[in-house]
């Protein structure tokens, strides 16, 4: 009787320590969720932030390949991105400025697709190329790529409609025309890139908050 009476007694600790263990599992679950809960926004906050950082410096690497590649190959690069859009791409600029015969110009067109068949990147989702309008009242020149440029890009002709900003030009000596290109996010959160037109260097701002004036993207 001795023995059962213990054993009873090992097995009611045995069911009352689970019971607390469940109990203190439960506590520091609804801790953690209470703590997750409080951290959240600022969380949502700097994922927000870092998704800014990131188009932008995707943006800022392909400004600095343009002036790479015109000093390697030669010849002009044009950098074009979509005003209030996502889409940017580099392509060559002399191919419709250059006069030549149409012998030679085809023979250009031929050359330059097997060598350079240019990719669209795209900003993700959230973010957009932002254009200042609301203050100088006049809006952003935009123009549609003809086909001899279309040509170059792959899937061209799925970018016919695609309305691009006044090219940002690299030179062969590594200068450039002066320009500015803004990356935004729905918060109005933006980085801009300025290309200096002398030496083609890009700088790049800190991240800001653009005034309520502006609003965001008018897609």
């Amino acid at each position: 009787m001795i023995h059962h009476h213990a054993f009873r007694l090992v097995q009611r600790k045995r069911r009352n320590r689970s019971a607390f263990t469940f109990i203190e599992v439960l506590l520091v679950l609804t801790i953690i969720v209470a703590i997750a809960a409080l951290s959240w926004p600022q969380m949502s906050r700097f994922l927000q932030r870092e998704s800014v950082m990131a188009n932008a410096e995707q943006v800022r690497q392909l400004l600095d390949h343009a002036r790479v590649q015109a000093v390697e190959d030669g010849v002009t690069y044009q950098f074009r991105y979509e005003p209030n859009g996502q889409k940017f791409v580099l392509l060559p600029y002399e191919l419709l400025t250059t006069p030549a015969s149409p012998t030679t110009a085809n023979t250009q067109t031929e050359t330059a697709v097997d060598v350079t068949q240019a990719i669209v990147y795209e900003l993700s989702e959230d973010c957009y190329f932002y254009t200042p309008t609301v203050l100088s009242g006049e809006a952003t020149a935009m123009e549609r790529l003809s086909d001899p440029w279309l040509k170059l890009i792959q899937n061209g002709s799925s970018h016919r409609d695609v309305s691009w900003a006044a090219p940002i030009l690299y030179s062969p000596d590594g200068a450039a025309t002066d320009g500015a290109v803004t990356v935004a996010d729905e918060d109005r959160r933006y980085i801009s890139l300025s290309v200096r037109g002398l030496t083609g260097a890009v700088v790049t701002s800190r991240i800001d908050q653009l005034p309520e004036l502006f609003g965001a993207s008018t897609n």
